[in-house]
């Protein structure tokens, strides 16, 4: 079981809320829930990667973010008391979530307030990743969207596994999955970006003199 969530949670209430939550094994292309259906609870990633994404009204699809191992999916209605999921969740990879039941959330938060900071805090990290997601889509290149979506995943301190199928990437970053590899190519090219077995890392752009 993934950590990082559980050890924020508070010592007393930590393991009443896990033998109160349950797994749930899902396969890449798995709907998760879908926008509009009445809320049941929070899910707390495992393994796996998992996207949040809405259709427009021509049932276009809009990622609006990539969720990994350790990370909170449904937070907002859990703090709001919002009573569907405001967007659908699916699988991208092979993995699996720990459920936890609404009404048994509530009722641990009431009990220990501690949890809901734990809520809060993801809730806060998600808000600055979608001003960053406004950011993105107001770039005009390519190049410049997977240069920023690389930053955000911390590429530039360190190498980052990117299994994310490109045209996940691309549909997240709005261009085809075509000039997602066009550009990435390129930056491989132009010394901007470093590839290895699938890790990725950003690298310093240099001046030239």
């Amino acid at each position: 079981m993934s950590r990082e969530f559980w050890n924020r949670v508070p010592e007393p209430c930590r393991g009443k809320l896990e033998k109160l939550s349950r797994q749930i094994k899902f396969r890449a292309g798995d709907t998760v829930f879908l926008q509009g259906d009445s809320f049941k609870g929070p899910y707390v990633i495992e393994r796996g990667i998992f996207k949040i994404y809405q259709l427009n009204e021509a049932g276009k699809e809009a990622i609006l973010n990539f969720f990994f191992p350790g990370s909170i999916i449904a937070a907002l209605p859990i703090l709001k008391n919002i009573p569907v999921y405001p967007a659908s969740c699916e699988a991208v990879r092979d993995g699996s979530v720990i459920f936890i039941p609404v009404n048994e959330c509530i009722s641990m938060m009431a009990e220990y307030p501690e949890l809901k900071q734990c809520f809060q805090e993801d809730f806060v990290s998600n808000a600055e990743f979608f001003k960053d997601k406004t950011t993105l889509l107001m770039l005009h290149t390519t190049e410049e969207r997977v240069l920023f979506f690389l930053e955000a995943l911390g590429a530039a301190e360190r190498e980052v596994y990117l299994n994310i199928p490109k045209n996940q990437v691309a549909l997240y970053l709005g261009v085809s999955p075509e000039a997602f590899s066009r550009a990435f190519s390129t930056l491989k090219k132009q010394g901007r970006v470093s590839e290895s077995e699938g890790y990725v890392r950003l690298l310093p752009e240099v001046s030239e003199e």
